[in-house]
């Protein structure tokens, strides 16, 4: 058991205590460093670069519009190796889909990766696995606090 008084413990498992704190290190990271950085790095350079002909849940809300301007740059940063690999299943549907998107919006093909500076690229990749990360963690903090040990998630109000 870690050495810390009882109630800052995320878990009484030491092993699920230190898997918690890499989760909200994780959640800290994406929320006040890399969507800003993000935002000022990938979505505005892109924004000035490219026209967008038809908007589709790209006006609106700031926060809404803005990740999905992201989740668009991004994938089309990140997908572009694969646009003409063959492809099976669900993953062509996937790859296909987000560059018709990408079609739908700017009425032609755009190499994102290009356009893209080393550091972007290395960004996307982060935010990527960031967002596995965050994913696989909200499960498990779902088994942790009602299978597991649902008194202490009890007893601390979560």
């Amino acid at each position: 058991m870690p050495t810390a008084p009882p109630e800052f413990l995320f878990s009484p498992n030491p092993v699920w205590h230190y898997i918690w704190l890499f989760w909200d290190l994780v959640m800290f990271s994406i929320l006040l460093v890399q969507l800003p950085l993000a935002y000022f790095t990938i979505v505005r350079p892109f924004d000035r670069k490219f026209e967008i002909k038809h908007y589709t849940l790209e006006k609106g809300i700031f926060y809404v519009s803005f990740l999905m301007r992201l989740f668009n740059y991004v994938t089309g940063i990140l997908l572009q190796p694969y646009k003409k690999r063959p492809l099976k299943g669900i993953a062509k549907r996937f790859v296909r889909g987000r560059f018709d998107y990408q079609w739908g919006v700017y009425e032609k093909s755009i190499n994102f990766r290009a356009h893209a500076s080393n550091f972007q690229i290395r960004l996307c990749y982060l935010m990527y696995y960031s967002t596995i990360i965050f994913f696989l963690g909200l499960p498990a903090l779902l088994v942790h606090n009602f299978i597991l040990y649902p008194e202490f998630a009890t007893a601390r109000g979560g």
